[in-house]
């Protein structure tokens, strides 16, 4: 256990945020149903890999803070260190979504919100003022930390919607500005990432999974948009808003398609082994398929509607996938670093 705390890759966090939107995206299609058994179930497991992950980091942060420090000035793994407040914002969107104590809820997320605009900062501070990252080095997994930054609206939107007085103004004003600083730095880091895609070799090996990043923004920006214009209660705002999250919704869809197409020929060359970046994989195509569901709803559309019962079979073919090939690592012992090795993600 003690191996497993100094060597931990910051990436383990990602796994929480995949099953957390599995399960948000199973109980949007399931919930009174028998197949509701299947969000409830990834529900619990959301909350024990959080506990025991979560204990894991804050022992890495009390006991190998110098370690920690070293990880987070990588180029590259140092952005995965914002997947742990992420979690706990995905988390507690799907909390408010089946109707949890909203005192849980705002805990939660109050804790993830100051969590991710730290973690950001100080990434992207590190980023900017260490001479270290090279174009080939850029993955779409710098999206992390900035863009990390919009998922703050997907449940803190609708626990402004219920404040009052002085609190319904803190609730907005955090959402607000995590909802513009994401955004904008999202289409700074969509043109960085394009050049590298353009002017460098193509993304292979263990970083191949970062590919479908590209897809979480496309994803919860749109979702984020729709959660405030609901609470602020402008009707026709809320039209435009579905609008233009439509537009986000085909925009992910040919990214899926590209990314899909990346992958198989980088498994088709031997160019894909597994690694805890597989759970890359999982978030994002949650991220589109509660898009899907909740535009389906919005928009009457029947096709969004089959559109995202198939991207939630791609969900659980990808979530099963990197869940099974994690604990046949933690059984093999692959995926955790040898004495003397540094940490992977």
């Amino acid at each position: 256990m003690k191996h497993f705390i100094e060597t931990m890759a910051p990436g383990w966090f990602a796994s929480v945020m995949g099953t957390s939107v599995a399960s948000l995206a199973a109980w949007l299609l399931f919930a009174g149903t028998p197949w509701q058994i299947l969000a409830d179930a990834l529900h619990v497991i959301a909350i024990v890999m959080m506990v025991v992950l979560g204990l894991a980091a804050l022992a890495r942060i009390i006991f190998f803070a110098p370690r920690v420090l070293e990880t987070m000035s990588h180029p590259v793994e140092g952005s995965f260190y914002a997947t742990f407040p992420i979690a706990m914002l995905v988390m507690a969107g799907q909390w408010s979504m089946r109707g949890i104590d909203p005192a849980w809820v705002a805990a939660l997320w109050w804790t993830g919100a100051a969590g991710t605009f730290l973690a950001s900062y100080i990434i992207l501070f590190r980023i900017f003022t260490l001479d270290r990252l090279k174009l080939e080095m850029v993955t779409p997994a710098h999206f992390i930390p900035a863009v990390g930054l919009v998922v703050i609206p997907v449940a803190g939107a609708g626990l402004a919607g219920h404040a009052q007085g002085l609190m319904r103004e803190v609730y907005f004003g955090v959402n607000m500005l995590g909802m513009g600083a994401g955004s904008f730095m999202y289409v700074a880091l969509l043109a960085i990432t394009m050049l590298r895609h353009f002017l460098r070799p193509g993304i292979e090996g263990k970083m191949t999974p970062t590919l479908w990043v590209h897809l979480a923004p496309l994803g919860v920006i749109p979702l984020s948009l729709l959660s405030l214009l609901h609470a602020v209660g402008n009707e026709a705002a809320f039209s435009y808003g579905i609008l233009v999250s439509t537009g986000f919704m085909g925009a992910s869809i040919w990214w899926l398609l590209l990314c899909l197409a990346m992958t198989v020929r980088n498994a088709g060359r031997g160019t894909l082994p597994f690694a805890l970046s597989w759970w890359a994989f999982v978030f994002p195509v949650g991220a589109m398929t509660v898009l899907a569901v909740r535009l389906s709803d919005l928009a009457q559309l029947q096709l969004l509607s089959a559109v995202a019962q198939a991207l939630f079979g791609l969900l659980m073919i990808v979530w099963l996938a990197a869940a099974l090939g994690t604990v046949r690592g933690l059984i093999k012992g692959t995926i955790i670093p040898r004495p003397g090795q540094a940490a992977g993600h």
